[in-house]
């Protein structure tokens, strides 16, 4: 069931209705059954696995909750006789069971993870390296979603080890959690005490109807980025891309500029269209971007992309890097031998080494994803705050100021060129096709380069579709810097007159409809996320 579909909408639209004809406590009978409903349209070997990994979680904290139970019944019973020391020594002893149980549990899904998404493609080049032969998982199953739900699964049960809540000892609701239809497929990454409470609200709030229209406006905004922007952008860029070595100069420039703006109205669109679904239902996800591209450098522009991404990976990879053994005992040698400032700063660039190394894995095996959007993102980062000083500096001796318009113009369009960059790699079918993309970027202008692209791609009118391009471009800038002035348009248009209103509806329905991919040649396709 594509997201893009009229099957969708008429899902929603019966869940919806099913959903507040239920009692206010019962309601997340319907999301489950819903969730299992979506899953299934996509998956049905992979709908049991993501069950599997969710039960295992379930009984992985139920056992972490009975050792953490377990620690404060005995300290209830002896925490008066007992010493400090003893006292300390049963904590620690009670701790180490649980992070057995956290370890084992998260291994084991990691190891699902790994089986299904990456094993094949390490497989197949080891065996290639070492001309042996090794099972490649050829025809294994992939779960749809199994990064996302995964990743929130084990963010659960660390917070049940950490004490930032209970273990829930209904395993449906730690299912419709992991399976959730509105997160399972590509995000946002969900935290259990933000979400579950709303998934399984027990009052009744009604919508009302400003509230419903307001839903729906969020609905129709991110169709429109899919249809009318990503889709559009899409045959140019998958063109340029595949066949990287037919294109040269402009035509690969115009390529790699679809590609961006495509990545962006299609994943920040999807993100809309969830949204806007999960308001219909009172639930309100998390918000996953926020203006990547009014960024001032490279470490903005990932607290504004990807949001909870970062932030998952923040809470549950990084820090706990950094407070590992290792990595304290790393920062103690450092301090003696080369001072304070090289302990702080080395064990921190060597964790974001490894979390950006990680990242990238996590969108794929492959090579040009882990240096893509991971190690080069680490380098863009790390030179960014090393010379970061140096960069200060001028800005004093020249009396730039950063918060005016100019400069901050010139820093967005460094952040938009740095990740462009990026993203040749990210989309590439391999290093060496990126390499290859590059060096063609820069061969000599030539008449007809940009047509070439065109035919190929079979887009008729060259002239018509870079005006509607250029179109998009500048709407999705002009709405981006509204919502960076905190200007809502939603709520700009609920205050407008009604004829003017109905104006606005019309022409959103028509847009969808002339300029989305129900007209024209153009055919929606997945979203590009929904692979990772």
């Amino acid at each position: 069931m594509k997201i893009t579909s009229v099957a969708f909408l008429g899902f929603v639209l019966a869940a919806l209705i099913v959903f507040r004809l239920f009692p206010a406590g019962k309601r997340w009978w319907v999301l489950l059954a819903a969730s299992a409903v979506f899953y299934l349209t996509h998956s049905v070997g992979g709908f049991f696995v993501m069950l599997l990994t969710a039960l295992l979680i379930w009984f992985a904290a139920l056992r972490v909750q009975k050792k953490k139970d377990g620690f404060s019944l005995w300290l209830r019973e002896n925490g008066e006789t007992a010493d400090r020391e003893t006292k300390k020594e049963k904590k620690e002893f009670y701790r180490k069971k649980q992070k057995r149980i956290v370890a084992a549990a998260t291994g084991i899904t990691l190891g699902i993870l790994f089986l299904c998404k990456y094993y094949g493609v390490y497989a197949s080049g080891l065996g290639d390296l070492f001309h042996i032969k090794l099972w490649t998982a050829e025809g294994i199953l992939l779960p749809l979603g199994i990064s996302y739900y995964s990743f929130q699964l084990i963010g659960y049960l660390v917070d049940v080890h950490r004490g930032v809540t209970d273990a829930e000892r209904n395993p449906l609701k730690v299912i419709l959690f992991g399976g959730f239809f509105l997160s399972v497929m590509q995000g946002p990454f969900c935290r259990w005490d933000a979400l579950t409470p709303q998934l399984c609200a027990e009052n009744d709030r009604k919508l009302t109807f400003d509230e419903y229209r307001s839903a729906v406006l969020k609905i129709v905004g991110g169709y429109i980025k899919k249809l009318c922007v990503a889709d559009q952008f899409a045959p140019i860029a998958d063109e340029v891309f595949m066949n990287y070595t037919q294109h040269k100069g402009f035509g690969t420039v115009l390529g790699v500029v679809c590609f961006a703006v495509r990545l962006y109205a299609d994943f920040s669109g999807y993100m809309d269209i969830i949204i806007g679904v999960g308001q219909l239902f009172g639930v309100e996800m998390p918000e996953n971007f926020r203006q990547p591209f009014f960024s001032n450098n490279m470490a903005e522009f990932w607290q504004r992309w990807h949001i909870t991404l970062g932030a998952w990976l923040r809470d549950y990879v990084f820090y706990p890097i950094l407070k590992s053994n290792a990595f304290k005992k790393m920062g103690k040698a450092l301090s003696a031998k080369a001072g304070a400032n090289a302990a702080r700063t080395i064990p921190t660039y060597l964790g974001l080494l490894i979390l950006w190394t990680l990242i990238g894995l996590w969108h794929g095996p492959e090579l040009h994803y882990v240096f893509g959007v991971g190690i080069l993102q680490f380098v863009y980062i790390f030179l960014g705050e090393i010379t970061r000083p140096v960069f200060t500096k001028i800005d004093r001796l020249l009396h730039l100021d950063g918060r005016k318009l100019p400069l901050r113009i010139i820093r967005s369009l460094r952040c938009t060129l740095l990740m462009m960059f990026a993203w040749i790699f990210f989309n590439a079918s391999s290093v060496s096709a990126a390499l290859e993309m590059l060096k063609n970027m820069f061969a000599q202008p030539k008449p007809g380069q940009v047509t070439s692209v065109f035919l190929a791609a079979g887009v008729d009118g060259q002239m018509r579709t870079l005006i509607w391009f250029a179109v998009c471009i500048a709407l999705t800038v002009a709405v981006d810097v509204l919502h960076e002035k905190g200007i809502s348009l939603r709520e700009f248009l609920s205050r407008k007159p009604y004829p003017v209103r109905l104006a606005v509806y019309l022409l959103l329905a028509f847009a969808l409809i002339i300029f989305g991919a129900y007209g024209g040649r153009f055919s929606t396709g997945d979203f590009i996320y929904t692979g990772f």
